[in-house]
């Protein structure tokens, strides 16, 4: 899939702005001019989410009622225009409607991004580091998107029984039977997941020459049946997928706090590129790459190496104040800021 043009309404301090695309794109700026918002766009109108740690309402720009955002897209000979608009609600439109199937839709878009906003695979917060693992999974397995609803209805279930004064315990052994096949199922899946990026990264590593050698280490409860019993007692949940973990780890050793801005950013990116190539390797086409604020914090020699892991993306987005390092490539200079 290749977008061609994007138009952005009342989108944070866009007003209405147009812009047209090729396949690598270079947006320069400012702070504050809304490059970065030019990324959420596209990255919400084809994940149907914000990569920033806020919802999606949120980017209504202020004293307006609604943002819209608008893509032209090829496949081919084959053209499509995507409506994503969110006033009350959020409404996906194409040119013959709404659009209905969202697993099927966001399998026809995906995405690989780099934010300094997205912390993904080194954010403080499991969750997004689940997630990060779980978009990949479900590009690969559409299947894997109906567990993870499955079990967190599950979940839900649990929870509520184990409020009560008086539980029911012949309830709570049914609801965790069905618990116990979903997680198995899903942690088995984002291990597997985790196993192939981590065969990637290895490789990537050693082609680029760089000594740090990072990888991902998934850790699941799944095995430890006991701790349903434990739940009984201590009336919360504490078992299943939804508390496996991902940790860095290099010769070893578990990093939650890296070296330097530009070890943990080289780490993320591999991490992504990692990901980009697991997709390709499951047949996965037209991935867009976007890649915020790429180069800050890194020499140029590793921009030049690490960009080169994208280089497959069918196209790709990048943000900076100055575009030196990409100046034969598409630059668009935006100068939206405050609404001017």
């Amino acid at each position: 899939m290749y977008t061609n043009r994007v138009r952005i309404l009342n989108f944070r301090n866009h007003i209405d702005s147009l812009y047209d695309f090729e396949n690598i794109n270079y947006i320069e700026g400012d702070n504050g001019t809304g490059k970065t918002s030019v990324l959420e766009s596209l990255f919400v109108l084809f994940n149907l989410k914000s990569f920033r740690q806020q919802t999606v309402k949120k980017a209504i720009r202020f004293k307006q009622d609604f943002f819209l955002v608008s893509a032209k897209c090829l496949d081919g000979d084959f053209q499509r225009t995507f409506h994503y608009r969110y006033e009350t609600s959020a409404e996906l439109k194409d040119d013959e409607g709404k659009v209905s199937g969202k697993a099927e839709y966001l399998s026809m878009h995906p995405v690989i991004c780099y934010s300094p906003e997205y912390g993904q695979v080194v954010s403080d917060d499991q969750d997004d580091r689940r997630r990060f693992i779980d978009r990949l999974s479900f590009q690969i397995d559409r299947g894997h998107f109906d567990r993870l609803t499955d079990l967190r209805k599950l979940n839900l279930m649990k929870v509520s029984e184990l409020k009560k004064d008086r539980l029911n315990r012949a309830y709570i052994d049914s609801v965790n039977e069905k618990i116990v096949e979903l997680s198995e199922k899903i942690s088995g899946t984002r291990e597997c997941t985790a196993g192939q990026i981590n065969d990637h990264m290895r490789q990537t590593y050693a082609e680029l020459g760089f000594d740090d050698g990072f990888r991902l280490d998934f850790r699941s409860n799944v095995k430890d049946k006991n701790l349903l019993l434990k739940e009984i007692v201590d009336r919360r949940l504490l078992y299943g997928s939804s508390r496996d973990r991902f940790y860095s780890v290099s010769d070893g050793r578990v990093y939650d706090r890296f070296s330097s801005f530009g070890q943990k950013k080289t780490f993320v990116l591999i991490t992504l590129a990692s990901g980009l190539k697991l997709l390709e390797k499951n047949g996965k086409n037209g991935i867009i790459t976007l890649l915020d604020d790429f180069e800050a914090g890194l020499d140029k020699s590793r921009i030049e190496r690490l960009f080169h892991l994208f280089d497959t993306s069918a196209q790709i987005f990048i943000t900076g104040v100055k575009n030196t390092n990409f100046s034969s490539n598409h630059t668009i200079r935006i100068q939206v800021k405050d609404g001017s």
